[in-house]
C-alpha cells in the first residue's frame, strides 16, 4: 500500500504529464488578450522597474507551428528572441496605469512569469503555450489536494474516486488547459484557501492559518469570487468553535491576519490601484455588480420565487453521469453525517459546493456562457462523489469484496474516459445524455451551447496552414483577430479582418465558432452560412463548432444569378426611405447614389425588411459605425451606398436613418438588385 504522499505527487503528476503532452491541442481563451500583456507589463516592472521594455531585444517576426509545443519557427531557434508576441510597446506599465480595471492581475502575472520561465529563459516551451504551463501546474496540484484531503477525510478510496472525478469533469480538464488566467487559478487558489483554514482549525497551527492568507490574496488576486468563501468559512466555524483558539494569543491573531494578508497581496499585486485605492476598487466592485447583476435572465429559467435555474441545469446537463449519480449518493451521506453524527468538515464540503452555486442562483442574480465563472464548485463535488462511491462501497460489502466493488467502481469511469477521448479537444462542450449530448443542447437552444470561448480557433488554423495555397488571406466571421495569435499562421497568409468581401467573393478563408445566436449577428455570418460551403468543419456530437469556409466562386452552395429589380419604387417616410418592389423577391443588394450637398452627415443607420409591410426583419449592423463590407470600407460614403443582403425574401427595404435630413435621403438614383 503506497503511502498518501506518494499517492498524491503520483496522481498529480499523471494529471500533469497528460496536460502537458496535450497543451498544444487546445487554443487560447478570447480574454486572452486583456490579461496577457497586462501580466507581462506588471511583472517587468517588478523585475527591472522599468514601465517599457526597452530592456528587451526588439521582438522579430516569425511563424510558430500551432502543432507542436516546443519552439518551431520558420526562422532559426537561436533568432526567436526570448520577448514574448505579448510584450508589445503599445501596452507598457504606464498604458495598463490609465486603462486597467475589471478582473485583478495576479494570475496574469503569475502566467506570465512562467512563460518567462519555460520560454524566456530555458526555452522548453513556445510562447504561447508556455503560459498555459501555469494552469496545467495548477489544476494537477488541485487533483493532488483533493485526493489528499479526501483521502484525509473519508479513506483512501474516496480520495481517489475524488480525483479521479475532478481530472476527468470535462469543463475542469479542457480550462485547465486554456482558461489559466482566471477561472482554473480561482478555483484553485479556492480550494487551498479552505484546505488550509480547516488545517489551521484541526492542527491550531498558525502556519497554516497565515498560509490560508496567502491562498485568499492569491485568490483575490485574481477574482473577486473568493470573496464568498466568507459564507463557508464562517458557518463552519461557528459549527467547529473550539474556545481554546481564543486561549491562544498568537493563534487568535494568525486568525485575525488572513484577511489583511489577503488584502495586501491584492493591494501589492495591482499597480493600478495605487494612486487611488479607495477610488480604483470603488470601480473594480462597480465592474463586479455589473457582471453579476442583470435584468437580462431568460425567463425561460427563473424557477421557484424567481430563483435562476440555469446554473443548476447546466450542472444537471454537463455532468458525467457517473459523477453525478456518485455526487448525489455523497450529498445525501454528507448530509446524514452532518445531522446524526455532527461531522464537521462533511459540512465544510457541503457549503462549498452550496455556496458558489447559490450566489448565481439567487434572484436577481446571473452567469453567463455556462458555469465557468463558478467552477470552484466542481472540487467540492468531486469529493462528495468519492464519499458517495466510498459509501456505496461500504452499503455493498455483504455481497461484494470492498476490493472487487472498488474494482467496479473505477471501471464505470472508462465510458466518460472514452467520451472525452472522442471529443477531444473539446471537452468543454460536453454534455451528457440526460440531454442528449450536444445535438440535444442545440435542440434545446441552452444558452451558451457549443461555446468553445475560442479553444477550439488552433484547430480552424492548424487546416488552414495546411491547406491552404501561399498568400492566402484570412479574416474571422466576426470575432476579434488577438482572438489568434498571429505567429500561428505561416508568414506568407496576411490575417487580416479588413479582407472581408462579402458577395464580392475575392476567396478569403474565413473563420467562425459556431454557437448559439450567431446566426444572425452580422452580415458577414448570415452570407457565409446560408450561402457558401464550408470547406473544414470540427464536430461534437455530429455539431458543428467551428467551420472554416473559402468565400469563392467555386464554395457557392448555388450559382449566383442576380438580376435589377425593376419595378423596384422609392417613397421618401418619417424615419427615412421605403423601397416597394412590388412583389416578394429575394435581396441581393441595394445601391444608392445621393447628394451631399446642403445635408447633415449621417450618425446613424440599418435596414430592415418586410414581405407585407407589417412585421419587420432588423437587419445586423448599424451603419456608419458597422463596415457591413469591410473591403468597401465605410458605408455610405463619397455619395454612394451599398447595402448587402443574404437572399431575404421581401417586398419591403427600409432605409432608417438619423437624423432626418442626412445627405442619404437626398437620393439621386437607387438600383436594388435580386437573386433569381
Amino acid at each position: 500500500m503506497i503511502s498518501r504522499k506518494i499517492g498524491t505527487f503520483l496522481i498529480a503528476a499523471t494529471f500533469f504529464i497528460i496536460g502537458i503532452i496535450t497543451l498544444s491541442h487546445y487554443g487560447i481563451n478570447w480574454d486572452t488578450i486583456n490579461h496577457l500583456p497586462r501580466g507581462q507589463a506588471y511583472l517587468n516592472y517588478f523585475l527591472s522597474g522599468l514601465r517599457d521594455y526597452s530592456n528587451l531585444p526588439k521582438w522579430k517576426p516569425y511563424w510558430q507551428n500551432p502543432k507542436n509545443l516546443l519552439i518551431d519557427a520558420d526562422i532559426p531557434k537561436n533568432e526567436v528572441t526570448g520577448r514574448s508576441y505579448y510584450q508589445s510597446n503599445a501596452t507598457t506599465f504606464d498604458w495598463f496605469m490609465d486603462h486597467d480595471g475589471g478582473h485583478p492581475p495576479a494570475s496574469d502575472i503569475l502566467s506570465a512569469g512562467f512563460n518567462r520561465i519555460f520560454f524566456g529563459k530555458l526555452r522548453l516551451v513556445n510562447d504561447i503555450d508556455a503560459y498555459r504551463v501555469y494552469g496545467i501546474f495548477l489544476a494537477a496540484s488541485l487533483v493532488g489536494l483533493v485526493f489528499w484531503w479526501g483521502s484525509e477525510i473519508y479513506g483512501s478510496f474516496a480520495g481517489l474516486l475524488a480525483a479521479i472525478s475532478l481530472a476527468l469533469y470535462p469543463l475542469f480538464w479542457s480550462e485547465s488547459h486554456f482558461n489559466t488566467e482566471k477561472d482554473i487559478p480561482e478555483t484553485v487558489f479556492w480550494a487551498f484557501t479552505l484546505f488550509s483554514v480547516w488545517r489551521g482549525v484541526t492542527k491550531k497551527s498558525i502556519k497554516w492559518f497565515l498560509l490560508s492568507g496567502v491562498f485568499f490574496g492569491l485568490a483575490l488576486g485574481t477574482k473577486f469570487n473568493i470573496l464568498f468563501s466568507i459564507f463557508v468559512i464562517l458557518p463552519w466555524l461557528v459549527f467547529s468553535f473550539k474556545k481554546d483558539i481564543l486561549k491562544n494569543i498568537k493563534l487568535t491573531l494568525a486568525v485575525l491576519a488572513v484577511p489583511f494578508i489577503g488584502i495586501a497581496i491584492f493591494i501589492a499585486s495591482w499597480p493600478y490601484l495605487w494612486p487611488d485605492i479607495a477610488g480604483r476598487i470603488t470601480k473594480v466592485i462597480g465592474f463586479y455588480k455589473n457582471i453579476g447583476l442583470t435584468a437580462d435572465l431568460n425567463v425561460r429559467f427563473l424557477g421557484p420565487f424567481n430563483m435562476n435555474t440555469y446554473p443548476l441545469q447546466w450542472i444537471l446537463y454537463t455532468t458525467p453521469l457517473i459523477i453525478l449519480f456518485l455526487f448525489i449518493i455523497g450529498l445525501l451521506s454528507a448530509i446524514y453525517r452532518v445531522r446524526k453524527e455532527k461531522d464537521k468538515v462533511s459540512l465544510l464540503i457541503l457549503l462549498w459546493f452550496i455556496v458558489p452555486v447559490a450566489r448565481v442562483s439567487w434572484p436577481g442574480t446571473t452567469v453567463y456562457g455556462g458555469i465557468r465563472q463558478i467552477m470552484e464548485f466542481i472540487p467540492a463535488m468531486a469529493i462528495l462523489a468519492g464519499l458517495g462511491g466510498s459509501a456505496l462501497r461500504d452499503w455493498f460489502s455483504f455481497i461484494f469484496q470492498k476490493k472487487i466493488f472498488a474494482f467496479l467502481m473505477i471501471i464505470c469511469f472508462i465510458p466518460i474516459l472514452l467520451k472525452l477521448i472522442q471529443i477531444h479537444p473539446n471537452e468543454n462542450v460536453y454534455f451528457n445524455s440526460l440531454i442528449g449530448g450536444l445535438a440535444g443542447a442545440k435542440k434545446m437552444d441552452i444558452p451558451s451551447w457549443g461555446n468553445t470561448f475560442g479553444a477550439v480557433y488552433r484547430q480552424g488554423v492548424r487546416w488552414i496552414n495546411e491547406n491552404a495555397e501561399p498568400g492566402a488571406r484570412v479574416v474571422l466571421n466576426y470575432e476579434l483577430m488577438p482572438n489568434i495569435p498571429l505567429i500561428w499562421f505561416r508568414q506568407d497568409i496576411v490575417f487580416s479582418n479588413a479582407q472581408r468581401s462579402g458577395f464580392l467573393r475575392e476567396g478569403e478563408y474565413s473563420i467562425a465558432l459556431i454557437y448559439d445566436g450567431i446566426g444572425n449577428r452580422s452580415y458577414y455570418d448570415s452570407y457565409l452560412e446560408k450561402l457558401v460551403e464550408p470547406v473544414y468543419t470540427v464536430k461534437v456530437d455530429g455539431v458543428d463548432i467551428l467551420k472554416v469556409w473559402k468565400n469563392d466562386e467555386l464554395h457557392l452552395k448555388v450559382p449566383w444569378r442576380e438580376g435589377l429589380a425593376t419595378s423596384a419604387e422609392m417613397k421618401k417616410m418619417d424615419f427615412g426611405l421605403r423601397f416597394d418592389l412590388g412583389e416578394v423577391k429575394k435581396l441581393s443588394k441595394i445601391e444608392i447614389d445621393y447628394s451631399e450637398l446642403h445635408c447633415k452627415p449621417l450618425l446613424s443607420a440599418y435596414l430592415q425588411v418586410s414581405t407585407n409591410g407589417i412585421k419587420w426583419e432588423i437587419l445586423p449592423g448599424s451603419l456608419p459605425r458597422d463596415w457591413l463590407i469591410p473591403v468597401l470600407g465605410v458605408q455610405p460614403k463619397d455619395g454612394k451606398f451599398i447595402g448587402p443582403f443574404v437572399g431575404q425574401e421581401a417586398k419591403y427595404i427600409d432605409l432608417v436613418f438619423f437624423p432626418k435630413d442626412a445627405c442619404l435621403g437626398k437620393v439621386k438614383n437607387f438600383r436594388v438588385y435580386v437573386l433569381k
